[in-house]
């Protein structure tokens, strides 16, 4: 059959239509919506310890899809938009390095059901996150009572002492924390240990288990795991670097539990010699908390 003119002319109009449609939808999909978080908190309970944290990053999934993650305050593109399904995990530096970041098992993500609107910000301003239901406080210890869970060991060179410092209230605002551990390293020839009194049974299937802790340094120490078992032994997990403020750190024991698979409980110990050009090496730590599922 021969076209016409005319039937050529149309043919070409709407293809030219149907062209730009496409072209349309698919520059309107590449626009993206927003998505803001400011700030972070922790919620606890009376057994749970301080809410202090350090939470860094938060961690974003949409519809289930892995958005990215992001430092706060972040800001998160998302090329979606209309009613969506939001999962937000917060995210830690695990051992405190900055190249090894992570959404935290511990702390339960955060799910909400939001509407996304193309080329605008939907600003989710503070969240508060809280401890992840089945998480196990197996010890902590904030040392604001004078029986104390952990001490120094028979080889240890040099005392740990409870010490009041008023500098904790503005550290840690609107918690009840007063006292912190407190050892002073006078020579490079002295050996400081201590060890928590108390065994703990932990999982040794890959299940995660960390410490968390705040510390205050001018002199690098040694945490570490003490394994009971057939042959008792000792594990250093994490050589702790000097902080001149307060610092909270997420200390990952899952890879050390693992690895002994024999053991029946283990025990934590801090070890330091003198690291520092000061006149004497100075360790401050509180708010342990030992944790699993």
């Amino acid at each position: 059959m021969k076209l016409s003119t005319q039937h050529i002319l149309q043919f070409f109009a709407l293809a030219g239509i149907s062209l730009f449609t496409g072209c349309s939808k698919n520059t309107v999909e590449q626009i993206p919506s927003y998505l803001a978080i400011d700030t972070i908190s922790i919620n606890v309970n009376a057994i749970q310890g301080t809410a202090s944290h350090k939470i860094v990053d938060s961690w974003v999934y949409a519809n289930n899809e892995l958005i990215g993650g992001d430092e706060l305050p972040s800001r998160f593109p998302i090329l979606k938009s209309g009613t969506t399904s939001l999962t937000i995990f917060a995210g830690i530096k695990l051992n405190g390095i900055n190249e090894t970041r992570s959404p935290y098992p511990f702390y339960q993500k955060i799910s909400k059901t939001v509407t996304l609107v193309r080329d605008s910000v939907l600003d989710l301003g503070h969240l508060k996150y809280q401890y992840a239901e089945g998480t196990k406080f197996a010890w902590i210890e904030n040392f604001e009572q004078n029986n104390l869970s952990i001490d120094t060991s028979a080889r240890s060179e040099i005392n740990m002492v409870r010490t009041k410092l008023p500098e904790l209230a503005a550290a840690f605002p609107y918690e009840q924390n007063e006292y912190a551990a407190k050892v002073v390293i006078p020579s490079d020839t002295l050996v400081f240990e201590c060890v928590s009194h108390d065994s703990f049974k932990l999982p040794t299937d890959g299940t995660s288990v960390f410490l968390e802790m705040n510390y205050k340094s001018n002199n690098s120490f040694t945490m570490g795991l003490l394994i009971n078992g057939s042959v008792a032994s000792q594990r250093p997990v994490l050589i702790i670097n000097p902080s001149s403020n307060w610092n909270k750190i997420y200390i990952n024991l899952t890879p050390t539990t693992s690895a002994n698979s024999g053991a029946s409980s283990f025990r934590i110990y801090f070890m330091a010699m003198k690291s520092t050009s000061e006149p004497n090496g100075e360790i401050l730590f509180d708010n342990l908390k030992l944790l699993h599922f």
